[in-house]
């Protein structure tokens, strides 16, 4: 008997022979099991990112809070956040994949079709969204809150401030090659493990509904970075994110973006200290015009949708040609 040829619609979340998936688990029970994994994950990346810590400082944990403002202590700190992120997201999500598919790397997106137009087109997304990315912040500030809530909010950025300008202390190229690594990429990859390859796919199917899930997984996203003042910002960015992983079904593609958008930021970073300072004004970043975030916005939608398109290609050509 004849193989059934696939068509356009069985590729409408992954690309060809997709993985037969393990005994069904409800969308409710998937999103406990994860959760679970999350915490538990939690747990074990606090204590041993303090092994970590008390490993590369001999420092006293008693202080610890103090101390990670230290400029001394910040390619320790970096190391703890690479650990403790390792942790909370991304063995959660492999963890958690493993059980509902026999292909866990497969289903949270590690494969390997893409083109160099991706490419192209997600450095143009990375370059808009930063204009969109300042206004938003803008937008932001203006939402009104109460005195006593813009007051807590006030600290609660001052002190993330803080932390990323002592972690963010940088002397030498080395010390840069190292923060583009801990702070940019491997949060990157990490980060859209969880977020995209693992939660994303798990509310679409919740919600039987790719906007409800790519935004419901966006506010998630942007919470759990506990910043009132980059929320939006933050949200947005997980929304284009969304649309990357479900247009292209590359988890690759997605740490690419995530990973340029860290880089820029630690790279102004390095250029503008000196003697491993940081100005205080520079973690603000580039004070964009409003009105040049709404010609940003526009344009980047012009080009998720030639990325989209990009994505529809490279669907049909690996219908045409299929890969094991």
């Amino acid at each position: 008997m004849q193989e059934e040829q696939p068509t356009q619609g069985d590729f409408e979340y992954t690309f060809s022979n997709r993985p037969k998936e393990r005994p069904k688990i409800n969308s409710l029970g998937q999103f406990g099991i994860l959760i679970g994994f999350t915490g538990v994950g939690i747990l074990i990346g606090s204590l041993a990112g303090i092994v970590v810590w008390k490993l590369m400082t001999g420092a006293s944990l008693l202080n610890i809070e103090k101390e990670l403002l230290n400029p001394a202590y910040a390619n320790a700190a970096k190391m703890m956040q690479l650990v403790i992120t390792f942790f909370c997201f991304f063995l959660p999500a492999y963890f958690f994949t493993l059980i509902i598919n026999r292909k866990p790397l497969h289903y949270l997106g590690f494969r390997m079709q893409m083109s160099s137009r991706q490419f192209f087109y997600l450095i143009l997304i990375a370059f808009f969204g930063l204009a969109v990315s300042d206004a938003l912040a803008e937008l932001n500030q203006l939402i009104p809150v109460t005195k006593a809530m813009a007051v807590k909010f006030k600290a609660m950025e001052d002190d993330y401030n803080k932390e990323i300008m002592a972690m963010a202390s940088m002397k030498s190229w080395g010390d840069y090659i190292f923060s583009l690594i801990v702070i940019a990429l491997a949060p990157a990859i990490f980060e859209e493990t969880l977020f995209r390859g693992a939660l994303q796919q798990l509310f679409i199917k919740w919600f039987r509904n790719p906007w409800v899930g790519i935004i419901v997984t966006s506010i998630l996203f942007s919470a759990v970075h506990w910043s009132y003042y980059g929320f939006l910002p933050r949200a947005v960015l997980g929304l284009v994110l969304g649309l990357i992983f479900y247009y292209g079904k590359n988890i690759w593609l997605n740490i690419f973006v995530h990973f340029l958008n860290n880089a820029i930021a630690v790279s102004a970073l390095f250029f503008v200290s000196k003697n491993g300072n940081i100005p205080k004004e520079a973690i603000d970043g580039p004070a964009f015009p409003f009105w040049m975030g709404i010609i940003a916005a526009v344009l980047l939608i012009g080009v998720l949708v030639g990325f989209k398109r990009e994505c529809d290609r490279m669907n049909f050509a690996v219908i045409d040609h299929p890969r094991e």
